[in-house]
């Protein structure tokens, strides 16, 4: 008895544990509403960073966020200046390592409801001006590489809220583009204009399959834990409860 009581004191006097703290990982995510955007308060929030932040506090990971274009991100990975970056949108840098698919994007052609321009296929935007996403022709594929060789202007733009106006201005025919993200920045751009429209003066042609999109890190381990983050809170039901919340068609 006196023995288990010593032993106990012993046990008593010792330190507490230190607590396991997450693995912090330095990560690039593309600001594009209402997927990744900043708040009021100067803080990250959307569907995609809470699904990023979910998997990686899943995997034991603590994000350190660094906003960038597509093109900035994959040149900040290749220089090292971040582990990982997501979503891989184009052309695998060399050195990345791909995880799996977390995200699905629907990308579409939207036009102006009173135009009536009618798009069957990639090669309807023949002749027309097109606005797209910044790599959209690495993304796309072949036929969509054609027809914007025949189009009467073509760009591709980072910045959403510019190919709002583009459209909604009557500068281009046609955007390109993630759906939630284009309806997102019409709407906004004619709020901001004063017209509460209740429905948008927007078509949506659906002409491309949907994208699913991949992290990439440059530590194949990490690559390896974020996979078990996806699995983990796919299995919890938090992924489903993320998409729900922003009430999100997968």
């Amino acid at each position: 008895m006196r023995r288990h009581l010593l032993l106990l004191l012993l046990f008593l006097a010792l330190p507490p544990a230190p607590s396991v703290a997450a693995d912090t990982v330095r990560f690039g995510l593309r600001e594009a509403a209402p997927l990744v955007e900043t708040g009021p308060d100067g803080r990250l929030r959307g569907l995609e960073y809470e699904l990023l932040t979910a998997i990686m506090a899943a995997a034991g990971l603590k994000m350190e966020p660094y906003v960038g274009s597509n093109a900035r991100l994959a040149l900040a990975a290749g220089e090292g200046a971040v582990d990982g970056f997501a979503p891989v949108v184009g052309a695998v840098p060399d050195g990345l390592v791909l995880t799996d698919s977390y995200i699905t994007y629907h990308n579409v052609a939207l036009t102006l409801a009173a135009r009536d321009i009618s798009l069957k296929t990639p090669a309807d935007l023949g002749g027309l001006r097109v606005l797209a996403f910044q790599r959209a022709t690495r993304v796309l594929g072949p036929d969509f590489a054609d027809a914007i060789a025949a189009a009467a202007d073509y760009r591709e733009e980072p910045v959403q809220a510019l190919q709002a106006k583009g459209l909604l201005y009557g500068r281009y025919d046609v955007l390109i583009g993630e759906s939630r993200v284009l309806m997102y920045h019409v709407a906004r751009v004619l709020a901001e204009s004063g017209d509460q429209k209740q429905t948008l003066p927007v078509v949506e042609h659906r002409l491309f399959a949907p994208n699913h999109y991949c992290a990439g890190f440059r530590d194949p381990a990490m690559a390896a834990r974020f996979n078990e983050g996806l699995r983990r809170v796919r299995e919890d039901g938090s992924y489903q409860a993320i998409l729900n919340r922003y009430d999100v068609t997968q």
